[in-house]
């Protein structure tokens, strides 16, 4: 998949072991450390589809989607480095992201987020992500905010 974006911008598959996505993950942890000082260590992730985004070559986003049943799907590590936020890279790889997952017969992403990252939130309700209670590891979390989307065929 790699998909010709405005400005010069692509998306296309990555692996997660690859170095341009480890330099984007290592400054997403960053990130997160400065809002959640107590923030536990990211898992290691095993996702199903990992996406980039590149502008000339630089990275500048990832997305991760992990398969949690047959049908369902949580989003992981949504990130785009600062010079390049409000540009519109975070929604082509949501697109991306929902496009593959369709494909894959996925009904239901879900995902979660920081309490004090009302951008994502904002990202996420207005691409039809609806807020639902805690999931999985994020019960009890009072930090977590967890959003689904149902996917139409």
């Amino acid at each position: 998949m790699r998909n010709k974006l405005h400005h010069g911008v692509i998306v296309e598959v990555c692996h997660m072991a690859d170095a341009d996505m480890q330099a984007l993950l290592a400054k997403l942890e960053h990130e997160l450390y400065q809002l959640y000082p107590a923030m536990p260590k990211p898992s290691t992730l095993q996702p199903a589809l990992t996406l980039i985004a590149r502008d000339h070559s630089q990275p500048v986003g990832c997305v991760a989607l992990m398969v949690l049943d047959d049908d369902v799907a949580e989003i992981k590590r949504l990130f785009v480095v600062s010079a390049a936020r409000g540009c519109g890279v975070a929604k082509q790889l949501m697109a991306a992201l929902e496009q593959w997952a369709r494909q894959q017969g996925i009904k239901r992403i879900l995902v979660e987020t920081g309490n004090l990252q009302s951008p994502a939130m904002s990202l996420y309700q207005g691409l039809g992500y609806q807020a639902i209670a805690p999931f999985g590891p994020y019960i009890g979390n009072p930090v977590s905010c967890c959003f689904e989307k149902r996917l139409l065929p």
